[in-house]
């Protein structure tokens, strides 16, 4: 008996702490500096914010995204100022690969996939179109260079065509069909006498 009250402990006590834990990884993973809203994305620049959407118009779902593109093929990336000072800023927008991207301007220009110039949106949003050939991980930059000098850079890494965390109910079945496959096997491994 104190076997299975030891295996029914460890049941009660793991399968709790691995399910909040894999909901802490999920909400960790926020990336860089585009942070989560509600309805929304929301890119932190400098002082100030940026509404961030992506659509991918050939989708069979046309959900809007924030970080992870469901498939490759033709994705616009949406910008909507949340302060009215940034409609007399520059603002330019990147798509870079991961493992060359650096803060350093000359060395990203390697890994720079598409690029749209800096320029001022007086409107307060610009969209920017590129067709990805291939899925594969991406980090985004928006810079926003201002009248006084003000030079404010964010990044974002993001990917396409792939699916993270999709998969992650299936490791915890998994776990929970192999826990239960021991408490089956340590229940029928007691002596014969032992039994009741």
């Amino acid at each position: 008996m104190p076997r299975r009250r030891i295996a029914q402990r460890l049941v009660e006590t793991l399968l709790p702490a691995v399910l909040v834990a894999s909901g802490v990884v999920h909400s960790a993973l926020a990336r860089g500096d585009l942070l989560p809203d509600k309805d929304s994305c929301v890119l932190k620049i400098g002082p100030e914010i940026i509404y961030f959407a992506g659509y991918q118009p050939g989708a069979a779902q046309q959900k809007k995204f924030c970080e992870d593109a469901p498939q490759s093929g033709e994705t616009i990336f949406v910008f909507d100022y949340a302060a009215p000072e940034l409609r007399e800023m520059k603002a330019g927008f990147r798509i870079l690969l991961p493992s060359e991207a650096s803060e350093d301007e000359p060395s990203s220009e390697s890994a720079t996939v598409a690029a749209l110039p800096p320029q001022i949106y007086p409107k307060g949003t610009f969209s920017f179109a590129h067709v990805f050939a291939q899925p594969g991980d991406f980090v985004g930059v928006v810079t926003i260079d201002g009248a006084a000098g003000e030079h404010w850079t964010a990044r974002f890494p993001f990917s396409v065509g792939k699916r993270r965390f999709e998969i992650s109910p299936y490791y915890l079945i998994g776990a929970a069909g192999l826990l239960a496959f021991f408490l089956f096997v340590s229940s029928r491994s007691k002596p014969a006498g032992a039994r009741r």
